[in-house]
């Protein structure tokens, strides 16, 4: 059974700012835009709410709320929030109660050598197969963060970072490794990495810097060294991020 999340008492979902819902657009694979339908834009408001620290880790969900702070019924409510289930952003305890989840220094110290092992071998693999299109967005998703970075959209930074990496991963052709990675990456790990550009943006240029040496070793076609790298980075992500992270004394990751 699961344990109860400790409430954060003193948070309230009501605080977060929330845009009007609007037919705001976004565009699909087939490069046509279309209207963000509810759900959409009560998952990306919460999302980013998360993302930003207006809801902290520990704050309780309440579906009422949210109905009252959107203006719409609860079905898109609902399925907003099942989606942050699905992406680990919020967790269930025994009383169905919902929470934004924790992260711990340990779970973070658990996941690390993991994720370095299981993206390193997915570029390993992604060097026979890679098209030039994708080794040209991993050029132009690194071009933009750098781009974000300059204009201090840190938030920005942190999606494009995390396109990079899908996109290699993507090009290994691996369905095993594909589940695997977004399995660490989704919720804990994406969240605390976002949140800690947002808030340390001076470490942004260090993994632009370490994805153009991974694009250069794509182009050299050397496959051991390009495994490395990648390993490399991730552990250099990590640690970096764990050294300016603050955690309280039960190991939970305080944001700042």
């Amino acid at each position: 059974m699961q344990t109860k999340p400790n409430q954060n008492t003193n948070d309230t979902i009501s605080a977060i700012n929330i845009k009007p819902l609007s037919f705001e657009t976004s565009t699909n694979k087939t490069g046509f835009n279309r209207p963000q339908s509810m759900v959409e834009q009560i998952y990306h408001a919460l999302s980013d709410a998360i993302v930003n620290g207006k809801l902290k880790p520990g704050t309780l969900i309440k579906e009422l709320e949210l109905k009252k702070i959107f203006g719409v019924s609860r079905a898109p409510i609902r399925e907003a929030v099942r989606l942050l289930e699905a992406k680990g952003l919020l967790v269930v305890d025994a009383y169905k109660k919902k929470y934004v989840r924790r992260i711990t220094r340990d779970y973070l110290n658990d996941i690390l050598p993991f994720a370095a092992c299981i993206e390193g071998f997915a570029a390993r693999l992604a060097l026979n197969n890679i098209s030039a299109d994708q080794l040209k967005m991993l050029e132009k998703l690194n071009s933009e963060m750098e781009q974000l970075y300059y204009l201090k959209d840190y938030v920005g930074c942190a999606h494009k970072n995390f396109d990079f990496h899908r996109t290699f991963i993507q090009a290994s052709q691996n369905n095993s490794i594909k589940q695997a990675t977004r399995a660490v990456t989704q919720g804990t790990i994406w969240f605390w990495i976002t949140q800690t550009y947002y808030h340390k943006g001076s470490l942004i240029p260090l993994s632009i810097s370490e994805h153009n040496e991974i694009i250069e070793l794509f182009r050299l076609r050397d496959q051991d060294a390009l495994e490395s790298k990648v390993r490399e980075h991730i552990l250099n992500v990590f640690k970096r991020t764990i050294k300016v992270s603050a955690f309280d004394d039960d190991g939970n990751y305080i944001i700042p």
